[in-house]
């Protein structure tokens, strides 16, 4: 082959080698823009607000609606607890507020319970059920409770003392309306933080713990609780099987019923498990059973002796059949007729000024009526306009003191009052109940 000819086949060669690259560069944008919009195509797009509300629905949470319900607690095995505005009691509002907050952070810190606060139920209802909004009190917080799922309720009021502050808390039972767990504190400005702090972990403490069994052998059980969970070296847990339902007449769940089976004893912690020995037992415990107990020492011993009690007479201490409930549940303790006598006594104080001002009102009618031009008339005629203004004032001084004293009793369940729409014979008629 001679120069001229090698030359001329390289020169070939070139020409369809740059042909094929310049055809693989022109038609490679293809799959290119093929990934690309796959790419694309698997992104999520914006988020929009559910509809499944009465009406317009609800776009203000992490959450969506189902069952015309807000789900505003997060997926998890926390405890479910609703926490209400604080009632103000001498304190301004934003005052109640902020000490309310600072107290639903510690709460949620605990890593016990799932918090939802004011904020966020109030938000979530503010359109669909108004009456909701702003709720600080049992019966409205049960209600509002039950619609979004909490299993607990706290309830509270703040009241100032001049330089602290006195703040009063309870938990509710959303399922049957019953305290689990009650406490008063003081604090000043300085110690604020350090009583909340101290008043959260023990909520925490006082309320229930429970998990479930994962595995059972001949040498124990092992739990799915563990030192995350604040269980120790020692602790009894109770095991259950799992909760049935009671309802009433229309249906609805006004408590559950559960069975013990046997009491059993940590010898292991770890992190998010432990293992524990069975101590007393009725049955075997099983795969998916619950585990319950308190880290509340006093709290675990009373629980673990009811069931060593119950397991061993096949007695249930308290009565089975509950009444039917259709209202919250007052209690009847010393507090609350310490409130009932503080409100009786202010209500007492308060018809005898009335009376005092009554008296002079009339003495003042009687002397104008029979009125001569003497110094001594008009002394008269003063101190009986003065008796009838003081006795005014103090009644009242006395009646804002019943005011704090009914609010005091709304918050604590011990009085209840609203304007009520009732079908009467002649029609519709709008009735005002005050129930003790």
């Amino acid at each position: 082959m001679t120069e001229s000819d090698r030359m001329s086949l390289v020169s070939r060669i070139s020409r369809r080698a740059g042909t094929k690259f310049r055809s693989a560069v022109k038609f490679a944008w293809v799959p290119a823009a093929l990934a690309l919009l796959c790419l694309l195509a698997g992104q999520p797009g914006p988020a929009h607000g559910q509809a499944d509300f009465a009406d317009e629905g609800v776009d203000i949470l992490q959450g969506t609606a189902f069952g015309n319900r807000p789900i505003l607690f997060p997926p998890g095995d926390r405890v479910r607890l609703l926490v209400l505005a604080l009632n103000p009691l001498d304190v301004t509002e934003s005052a109640s507020e902020q000490i309310g907050l600072i107290l639903q952070k510690n709460l949620n810190n605990t890593g016990h319970f799932a918090v939802v606060g004011p904020r966020e139920a109030n938000a979530a209802f503010e359109n669909q059920r108004p009456d909701l909004v702003d709720c600080r009190e049992i019966a409205c917080g049960v209600e509002l409770g039950k619609l979004i799922g909490a299993q607990k309720v706290l309830v509270g009021s703040l009241r100032r003392e001049g330089e602290s502050f006195h703040m009063e808390i309870r938990i509710i039972e959303v399922i049957n309306n019953l305290t689990d767990y009650e406490e008063t504190v003081r604090f000043s400005d300085e110690g604020m933080d350090e009583t909340l702090f101290r008043l959260a972990n023990n909520i925490s403490d006082n309320t229930m713990t429970v998990g479930r069994v994962l595995s059972t052998s001949i040498r124990g059980i092992v739990l799915d609780l563990g030192i995350k969970d604040g269980l120790q070296l020692g602790d009894f847990l109770v095991i259950y099987k799992e909760e049935v339902p009671i309802s009433n007449l229309e249906g609805e769940v006004i408590d559950r019923q559960r069975k013990n089976i046997a009491i059993v004893k940590v010898l292991r912690v770890n992190d998010n498990t432990s293992e524990a020995l069975v101590a007393h037992s009725v049955e075997e415990p099983q795969v998916s059973h619950f585990a319950a107990t308190y880290r509340n020492s006093t709290r675990q011993t009373l629980l673990v002796e009811n069931t060593r009690r119950e397991l061993d007479t096949g007695i249930r201490l308290e009565n089975k059949l509950r009444p039917l409930v259709l209202a919250p549940v007052m209690l009847a303790d010393s507090e609350r007729r310490d409130w009932q006598q503080r409100l009786n006594a202010a209500e007492a104080e308060q018809n005898f000024w009335w009376t005092v001002a009554g008296a002079g009102g009339i003495a003042t009618l009687v002397l104008f009526a029979n009125f001569d031009d003497t110094n001594f008339r008009r002394i008269q005629i003063l101190g009986a306009l003065g008796v009838t203004g003081y006795g005014t004032f103090q009644a009242l001084g006395v009646r804002e003191t019943i005011a704090d004293l009914e609010l005091e009793g709304r918050t604590k369940g011990y009085l209840n009052t609203g304007l009520h729409l009732e079908l009467g014979p002649d029609g519709p008629l709008l009735a005002y109940t005050l129930n003790f």
